[in-house]
């Protein structure tokens, strides 16, 4: 190759891995390619990391630990969104990758986490690295309650599920809170398919649910499918939204 042709690239296919209940589900349902878990520095990196490396030794996964990118200085106790994450990782997946998976589901609205941000990922990567590059999610049509249903039709161990991890606040244990945003959506999409999850507290008792959530999903604030499933999960505890 020459410096003014299309360059040649590593090739083949790699998931950006995390603990949560979409990572673990997508690994399978992509065939269970290579995966890089890139160890960011933020505040819940334990109990991440030994959900990544649990999984990793129970099902045989492919996974590459990495701390090349440090965002520390960004991250919050609040886990608010840090800005431009998901570029930021996707351009070191493209040094290992050609396609690159970083899962996003239905009705996720970040700036870089859409079908519209990822494809200008992609065409910003493949002009820079002079190939093509494929930024993508294979969940765009799936809710999170939809993806852990095709993991349980699919006759996975719902024990290995469990063993994800999606919460904000778990303090130094490996418990999920219960009263944080990524509790109340893993809950949600747990309990509308029959399993019960582990929370040191009630995720529909949360506070939030009743001052913010309950009047949001019925004011439009939150997208119809939001909505409709956050009152199905309500409805096995006896509350009508």
């Amino acid at each position: 190759m020459t410096a003014d042709g299309p360059q040649s690239g590593p090739g083949g296919e790699i998931l950006l891995y995390s603990a949560g209940l979409d990572s673990f589900p997508a690994w399978h349902y992509l065939g269970r390619p290579r995966a890089l878990y890139l160890d960011i520095g933020h505040h819940f990196r334990a109990q991440e990391l030994a959900s990544v490396r649990t999984l990793a030794v129970r099902c045989g996964i492919d996974l590459t630990v990495s701390d090349e990118l440090d965002l520390s200085a960004w991250d919050t106790p609040q886990g608010d969104l840090i800005p431009a994450r998901n570029l930021l990782l996707a351009t070191l997946g493209a040094l290992r990758a050609d396609t690159i998976w970083c899962v996003g589901v239905k009705g996720d609205h970040a700036p870089d986490k859409s079908p519209e941000a990822f494809e200008r990922m992609s065409v910003t990567l493949s002009e820079l690295t002079q190939r093509p590059v494929r930024v993508d999610s294979p969940f765009w049509a799936w809710t999170k309650t939809e993806v852990v249903r095709w993991y349980v039709d699919a006759g996975l161990p719902v024990d290995d599920l469990l063993q994800t991890f999606s919460c904000l606040l778990p303090g130094d244990g490996f418990e999920h809170c219960g009263v944080c945003a990524s509790c109340l959506r893993r809950w949600i999409a747990l309990v509308n398919n029959g399993i019960e999850g582990r929370f040191a507290a009630p995720p529909w008792e949360w506070d939030l649910v009743h001052t913010y959530y309950m009047r949001a999903m019925r004011d439009g604030t939150y997208p119809e499918h939001r909505a409709e499933e956050f009152a199905a999960a309500m409805r096995t505890v006896g509350v009508t939204v």
